[in-house]
């Protein structure tokens, strides 16, 4: 996504209430308006993110060295294994840590209160080693017979209405957002100062990505809906359908008669002669 659409991204988490969210999403735009050199947003995006890191609570778990197979989840979301040690960004408030290892027998939960701006440390109590398991030898292993197929995907109508709600409530806000920023233009465009200029270029580029970027999600909104409405319709061969109205290939095939005794009568006319057959052949 373009550097603008991070920074309103952030914007958008920010005012939800999810701090984590919003620092990252503010840091992609950083990075990117960096890299495009796009100063004004690269400097805005900066002042967001020190004004965010100031909100911010920290964890930080502390494992036995010889833990393996770490799982580390903080309020259901997995958190990477090489985070273990070092201070976890997290939304202050009630947070829930589970701890799992693969060489130890307990799991760790723990449900702490991360105070803005302060520092919980943990220390997982996962209980004793797992008894190492002397191996046995295998028996021969018979070749499997081969696996039936495996059904095609389904994908649920409720997602995919899900998928177009979001579509279409992220289309509004930016739709939203757009025309916020075209006000301000027009207002500024109206009656320029001295040295708005490059203001006035900012509000005219954030216009037209939001606008574009509405646009796209108004589109996305539009195929998922439809998408939806073609998994809710019901299928046609669902439908039960009436004997008399099934047509000739619906009806029972009759057994085929045992061939009865054939005749050969010669006949004679006005038009000619020939022979007339009665029976099967």
């Amino acid at each position: 996504m373009s550097p603008s659409l991070w920074y309103h991204l952030g914007a958008c988490h920010e005012a939800l209430g999810h701090v984590v969210e919003a620092l990252n999403a503010f840091e992609l735009a950083q990075s990117g308006a960096a890299a495009r050199r796009e100063i004004a947003l690269a400097r805005e995006s900066r002042s967001r993110i020190e004004k965010l890191r100031a909100r911010t609570s920290q964890i930080v778990l502390r494992l036995p060295e010889d833990a393996t197979g770490v799982r580390v989840e903080i309020d259901g979301e997995p958190i990477h294994p090489a985070l273990v040690g070092a201070a976890i960004l997290v939304t202050p408030g009630e947070r829930r840590v589970v701890v799992r290892a693969e060489n130890y027998a307990e799991r760790f939960e723990a449900a702490v209160q991360a105070e803005t701006g302060a520092v919980v440390e943990l220390r997982a109590d996962l209980g004793p080693l797992r008894p190492l398991v002397a191996l046995r030898p295998l028996a021969p292993v018979r070749p499997a017979p081969p696996p039936a197929p495996a059904p095609g995907p389904r994908i649920s109508p409720v997602a995919v209405v899900g998928t177009a709600a979001a579509l279409a409530a992220g289309a509004l806000v930016t739709g939203v957002m757009a025309y916020d920023v075209r006000h301000s233009f027009l207002r500024l465009n109206r009656s320029p100062t001295p040295g708005s200029l490059d203001e006035r270029q900012a509000l005219r580029d954030s216009g037209q990505a939001l606008a574009i970027t509405s646009t796209a999600l108004s589109g996305a909104a539009l195929i998922a809906g439809g998408f939806a409405a073609y998994l809710f319709w019901p299928s046609s061969s669902s439908r039960a359908v009436p004997p008399d109205a099934a047509g000739p290939q619906a009806r029972p095939a009759t057994a085929p008669r045992a061939p009865g005794p054939t005749a050969l009568s010669p006949w004679v006319g006005a038009d000619g002669a020939g022979v007339a057959v009665q029976g099967a052949l």
